[in-house]
């Protein structure tokens, strides 16, 4: 897990992991299938050890956002497993243990349990592209000068045929990735809550 920690997932072959544990590559394929069982592994083994907010510390609705944001965070320690969970469905114990927590916390709400399953598979999609994103816009060879640039992108566009986006640039581009996190974790609740039609 150090190893993707530092490099990435892309960076990472079953050859790299062997070379850290001081083994060949082919005693790896005694545990794992391929890469891509590793991976699941290593994406579970950081669901295991997110922070689960128990519902006895927290409203329900308070403990369920606060668990999604562990689950953001402990994503982005490792460059690129975000992608690995947009591109699976976890079934090993770390994400049974995450969704089953998940799952109590919106029983505990009084959300019916359809829409609590409906609600599992959201989390995990919006908390995986949250992490990747977080992780691109903090690659150092972006560099600082983004904002700005979408800033001026947006004051600049054609006031004919984008008023609303030029008269907005700045409401656009202000808020920090914190709070377009925590604005978008409330909708998601919301929207949980809501007791219309699935």
């Amino acid at each position: 897990m150090a190893l993707i920690r530092e490099r990435g997932v892309d960076a990472v072959s079953l050859r790299h992991v062997a070379e850290q544990v001081e083994t060949g590559p082919a005693s790896l394929y005694a545990y794992f299938e391929g890469r891509d069982v590793l991976l699941d592994n290593v994406l579970d083994a950081v669901y295991a050890d997110v922070e689960l907010v128990d519902a006895a510390r927290a409203r329900c609705r308070d403990a369920l956002a606060a668990t999604i944001v562990n689950t953001i965070e402990a994503l982005e320690c490792y460059p690129g497993l975000g992608a690995v969970a947009l591109g699976t469905i976890p079934t090993l114990p770390g994400a049974l243990r995450l969704a089953e927590h998940e799952l109590a916390l919106m029983a505990s709400g009084g959300i019916p349990e359809d829409r609590a399953a409906l609600a599992v598979d959201l989390i995990a999609q919006f908390a995986a592209a949250t992490a990747i994103e977080r992780t691109v816009r903090h690659d150092p060879r972006r560099g600082d000068g983004e904002r700005e640039h979408v800033r001026r992108s947006y004051e600049n566009a054609d006031p004919e045929r984008f008023p609303r986006i030029a008269r907005s640039a700045a409401l656009l581009t202000g808020p920090d990735e914190r709070a377009r996190r925590d604005f978008s974790i409330r909708v998601i609740i919301a929207g949980i809550e809501s007791p219309g039609p699935l």
